[in-house]
Order: C-alpha cells, then sequence, then structure tokens
C-alpha cells in the first residue's frame, strides 16, 4: 500500500501536535478578544466598553461553569427527533439502491475485486454521509429562526452552549446511526459479491502428465494439471500431485480449497468458497535507507527520471542496494521465520525478452557485525506483490563470512575490520547469528544489469499478523465517522450566523477545500505549476506555457506580488482546513487488505476533537451574542 504521508508514531505525533495546536487557539483567542474589544470601543464608546466587555467574560465563564449534561441531551433528543421528520432515512435507501445496482457496473473480470468492491461501498458512504451531514447541520438552527422555534427554546433554562452542543451531539448520533446501518449492508453486499466457488471435472478439466503409478512416484511429483471453470471472470490453475494432494493456485488474490472424494468409482472434486479477498494483514515496516556503488549510505537511490518522486532506484549488477531496519523481531514473533511481502518497482533500460523477469537478491544482515546471508533468489515484476519466507535455520553456504559495509559520509567505513572476515560457524540462526536487539537488517540488489529496482518505505514489510476481517472492515468506517463530525461543526457554526442556503454553500465549500488541500497548501506558497493565483490568470488570458518565464514587465512583478500577499492569507486559510483526504487511509486499509492500525486511530481521533471542539466555543460564542440567544 502507497503511503506517501506515513502517521508517525502517536508518541512522537502528540508533543508537536498539541504544542501547535495549543498555540494556535491561544491566537486565535487573542485574536478574538481584541477584535471583539475594538468593536465594542466602536459601538460602545469607550466608558462602556470594559464594562460590556468584562460582563461577557464573567458571563460566559458562568456558562462553562453551570453548564448541563441533561439540558445538553435533551436538546440533542429534540435534534434527532427533527433529523427522522426531515426523512434522513432516504439516504439510507438510496445507499442500498445503489447496492442493488451497483453490481451489474463493477467489472466481474478485475484482478482484484475485493479492492474495487471496498473502494466502491466506501467513497458511496462516504460522498452520502458527508451530504446528509452538511443538509442536517447547516440547516439546523437557521430552520429553527424561520419557525421560531428558537424562541421558545431560548426562553427555557437553556444556555447557548448546550443548545450548539446538543445540535452537534443529536446530528452526530442520527449520522452514526445510519452509518452503522451503511457499514452493515456493505459488509455484506461486499461478501456476497465476493463469494464463489468454481467446478472441476478430473476427465474434462485435468491433464495427466504422466502414465506411471502415483504410488512409485515421491508424493510432492506432480501426475496432472488443468484449470478450474470459469467463474466471476477467471479461472484457477490446479496441479494434482502423486500423493492424491490437490493444489488451487492463486488468481485474484484469492484461493480455494479444495477436497477429493471417490464416489461409484468416480473421482470427484469439491472447491470450497474463496479465500484470502479480504484480509487484515498486520505489517511491521522498516527505516529505508540506500547503498551506493561506493558503498555509502544515502537516505534516497538514484532518479530514474519519473515524475512521481515516491520510489528510489538501485542499478543492477552493482554493489547498490536497498536496506531495511526492522526493530522489535524476537523469536516469539517469529517463531517460524520472517514472513516477508514486497512490491517492488522495475525500470528497464532496454526491453529485451519482455517476458523475462528481472531478477533479484534477497539478503539478511546483522546490522553491528555486518555478517550477512543470501536467503532467496527471486523474479520480480513490476508492482506486483511477492511473499517470501526467511527461515530461522540458514543455509551455512549462503552465509558471507566477509562483512557488507556501508559507510556513512563522516567515516572513513563502518567496520574497522572490513577486510578481515568473521569466524565460520557449522550453523547459523536468524535470531542468534543475525537479530542484535531485535534490530535486523534486509537488503535488496537487483541482479541484471542496466535493469534498476526501486522502492519505497512501505514497499517491504514483515507481516506480523493477521487481524479479525470483519472487525476491520468496521474500523474502515471510523475515517466517514470523523469526517462527518468535523462537516457537522462547520455546519453548525456557519448556521448560528448565516441563512441556510449560504450557510450550507459555506460547509460545502469547507468539504471540496479538505479534499484539496494538499493543493490548497501549494498554491498558497507558489508551488504549484503556473504560479499563484493572479500569474496563471495572466498566463491564461495572455496564452503563456506555464513552463517558461513570464516577460519582466512592471505588470509581471505586480502580480507576482499580489500572489504573495494573498499566499499569507490563504496559508492561513490552509493551515485552519481540515484534511479530508487523510481519512481516506482507513478505506485504503481496508481496499489493500491491511489491519487499521490502533496508532492512526488514536491519532485521527485527537485530530477530529482537535477540530470540533474550537468549532463549538466559536459556534458558542456568535450564538450568544445574537439577539434571540441574549
Amino acid at each position: 500500500m502507497i503511503l506517501e504521508n506515513p502517521i508517525p508514531p502517536f508518541q512522537e505525533w502528540i508533543g508537536k501536535a498539541a504544542l501547535s495546536w495549543a498555540i494556535a487557539v491561544l491566537v486565535l483567542a487573542a485574536l478574538a478578544f481584541v477584535v471583539s474589544f475594538v468593536l465594542l470601543l466602536v459601538f460602545k464608546g469607550t466608558k462602556q466598553a470594559g464594562t460590556v466587555f468584562k460582563t461577557g467574560v464573567s458571563d460566559a465563564w458562568n456558562d462553562l461553569i453551570h453548564f448541563s449534561w441533561k439540558r445538553c441531551f435533551a436538546v440533542a433528543g429534540l435534534a434527532i427527533r427533527e433529523s427522522v421528520r426531515k426523512k434522513v432515512v432516504v439516504v439510507g435507501v438510496v445507499f442500498i439502491i445503489l447496492l442493488m445496482f451497483g453490481g451489474w457496473f463493477l467489472d466481474p473480470d478485475s484482478k482484484d475485486p475485493a479492492r474495487l468492491c471496498a473502494s466502491f461501498v466506501y467513497q458511496t458512504t462516504t460522498y452520502l454521509v458527508l451530504l446528509l451531514a452538511l443538509f442536517l447541520s447547516s440547516l439546523s438552527l437557521p430552520t429553527d429562526f424561520k419557525t421560531k422555534t428558537i424562541y421558545t427554546l431560548v426562553t427555557k433554562p437553556v444556555r447557548s452552549s448546550e443548545i450548539v452542543l446538543g445540535r452537534i451531539i443529536g446530528i452526530g448520533a442520527v449520522g452514526t446511526v445510519i452509518l452503522m446501518l451503511m457499514a452493515c449492508c456493505s459488509y455484506f453486499f461486499v461478501s456476497n459479491t465476493l463469494s464463489h466457488t468454481h467446478i472441476l471435472n478430473d476427465a474434462e478439466d485435468l491433464t495427466y502428465v504422466t502414465d506411471a503409478d502415483p504410488s512409485t512416484l515421491a508424493p510432492d511429483t506432480v501426475i496432472a494439471k488443468g484449470y478450474t471453470r470459469l467463474a466471476n471472470g477467471h479461472k484457477h490453475q490446479v496441479e494434482k500431485y502423486a500423493s492424491g494432494d490437490l493444489r488451487v493456485f492463486e488468481e485474484n488474490k484469492h484461493i480455494h480449497g479444495i477436497e477429493q472424494t471417490v464416489r461409484d468409482g468416480m473421482v470427484r472434486y469439491k472447491i470450497g468458497p474463496e479465500r484470502g479477498s479480504l484480509q487484515a494483514k498486520v505489517p511491521l515496516y522498516g527505516k529505508i535507507k540506500f547503498r551506493n556503488a561506493d558503498s555509502f549510505e544515502r537516505p534516497r537511490g538514484i532518479n530514474v527520471g519519473e515524475e512521481w518522486e515516491y520510489r528510489s532506484y538501485i542499478a543492477g549488477a552493482t554493489d547498490e542496494a536497498i536496506i531495511w531496519t526492522f526493530e522489535g523481531i524476537t523469536p516469539k514473533k517469529f517463531a517460524e521465520g520472517l514472513p516477508v511481502e514486497m512490491t517492488i518497482s522495475v525500470f528497464r533500460t532496454h526491453m529485451g525478452n519482455i517476458e523475462k523477469t528481472i531478477m533479484g537478491a534477497m539478503y539478511v544482515r546483522n546490522p553491528v557485525t555486518g555478517l550477512t546471508a543470501e536467503t532467496h533468489v527471486f523474479n520480480s515484476e513490476k508492482y506486483t506483490t511477492k511473499a517470501l519466507t526467511i527461515p530461522v535455520e540458514l543455509n551455512k553456504s549462503k552465509v558471507k563470512t566477509k562483512p557488507w559495509v556501508v559507510k556513512k559520509m563522516s567515516d572513513s567505513e563502518s567496520f574497522g575490520v572490513q577486510s578481515a572476515s568473521l569466524p565460520s560457524k557449522e550453523s547459523y540462526n536468524l535470531f542468534e547469528d543475525f537479530v542484535v536487539d531485535g534490530k535486523l537488517e534486509i537488503w535488496l540488489q537487483c541482479l541484471d544489469s542496466q535493469q534498476y529496482f526501486g522502492a519505497a518505505g512501505p514497499d517491504l514489510y514483515l507481516r506480523a499478523a493477521d487481524a479479525n476481517v470483519f472487525l476491520n472492515f468496521f474500523k474502515g468506517y471510523l475515517g466517514v465517522w470523523q469526517q462527518m463530525l468535523i462537516v457537522i461543526s462547520f455546519g453548525i457554526l456557519f448556521s448560528t450566523f448565516l441563512s441556510g442556503p449560504v450557510a450550507m454553500a459555506s460547509t460545502f465549500g469547507i468539504i471540496v477545500a479538505g479534499f484539496s488541500k494538499q493543493l490548497f497548501i501549494e498554491i498558497a506558497h507558489l508551488q504549484s505549476l503556473g504560479g499563484g493565483p493572479v500569474e496563471s490568470f495572466n498566463r491564461l488570458i495572455t496564452h503563456q506555457n506555464m513552463m517558461i518565464d513570464l516577460p519582466n514587465t512592471f505588470s509581471t512583478h505586480l502580480g507576482q506580488t499580489f500572489d504573495h500577499i494573498a499566499g499569507a492569507f490563504l496559508s492561513i486559510i490552509g493551515l485552519a482546513l481540515p484534511s479530508f483526504s487523510d481519512f481516506n487511509y482507513y478505506a485504503d486499509c481496508v481496499a489493500n487488505g491491511y489491519s487499521v492500525s490502533s496508532n492512526a486511530i488514536l491519532v485521527h481521533l485527537l485530530t477530529t476533537v482537535s477540530f470540533v471542539a474550537p468549532l463549538f466555543v466559536f459556534a458558542y460564542v456568535i450564538l450568544r451574542n445574537r439577539e434571540v440567544a441574549k
């Protein structure tokens, strides 16, 4: 799975994130106080401004002290009843209809049907739930003002803070129930779509490659080959062995179990339902670095000219290598060896035999002594996932007793004994000879001359375990739920001072900007191709290519000056926008067969709270200062 912006460990993230959030909140609070006091000076005069300001701060503090959860939940119940009266169930009906007909439009010949189906249900759910949150939140308070309901409410002993938070909780509860119903329907749809079996007939579908008596052959000798019947747009290759066992090869990222029975003298096969389409792999990632041809350590490898610089490359038939350093490796976790899965990119400088794959080699290395052992020689195709297992007991003939060196720029070399050899042993154990304090290095080299291997950090990992698929599917909806809460908070905020249609348009703008935050930041920092807004508009009307410099004129410099000024304001706005695209991590994990990590859930949950809390405060302050709420 591609992770261009990996989620940092919670322990490393929380300190910097909390400090940045606290500074931003304090700056905004100070700015709000200053602006409020200036407005009071303008409208109330110097004599009354101080008294009114002091009274407002005191009343706000009293609201906080005397906040009642009972009244808050009463308002939440009112919001729930209003939402039900607005026929929100229609959203669920629309979703079910989309699922019913969605199977007609999904490609049955897809090479990764699980990813296709999961992406479809998650994207559909995201759009429908966010639209539901948009309508309910942005029209909530404006509808109350229009129907005069708010006037009845404020005559009760209900505080503005309780009205705002009650609305957020009530609409959030409605959205959560609908989201859970959608999740259940989605799981049933995906499971039903992926579930299938195949037919295999001994006489028609298998071709025997030998006439010898199977009892005279080695148990693992292949005696017959063939393919299953077509189902769900694909077939599976099958091999039958002298022992009587059968093997169904993986196709479209899943396999089937198979049983052979003899009935009435006829050999029959029973192929079970698919396995492996939906997975929840728990990956253990390592830190990546590169070794160049001179054995020096580099953070990145060779740039082969690809526009997307996510991966770096190493040249084949050289000393260059891609190195992953793993931690936390113990015999208890990996008693049966290290299960390695990798997706390596291949860059060909010449095509040669297009059907021939590029050969590579995998090594394990002791990060302290440099002792290295070759574990696998493999063939690699571009972006094809390969699974290998590094055994616990390593072949003595594959161990290189001369240590492999990785030099650093500040050091002449990593070891003072580069030319010396390490003592030879009769047998080598992975955990005793190569793992040091839980650390181990895995090296990859390309063996073919004039060809290149490319990789990023997440492209190779250890498959530490497998989580529960059913639970992981529902964890994927946490991303949608968190986005929904942020949208509801923005909608409630805008509805406190804007009319319904304007609040709806403003909230929709936040959604669009949140999904394109990275582009927004690039425009603000003048990093996008073509320059800032003014320069891009200038190029548009003058038909100038984005790749060439504009003429050195006064109008060009004036436009670029405006872009720098606008960029400063856009940067501030961009930092305040939620990055909805970050929450796609959940759906991507489920669609690609990975377990949603607890670390990501915790980081994103606190990120959601960091948006909801200030938005609640701003909405409370605005509503409290409206005439109806006084």
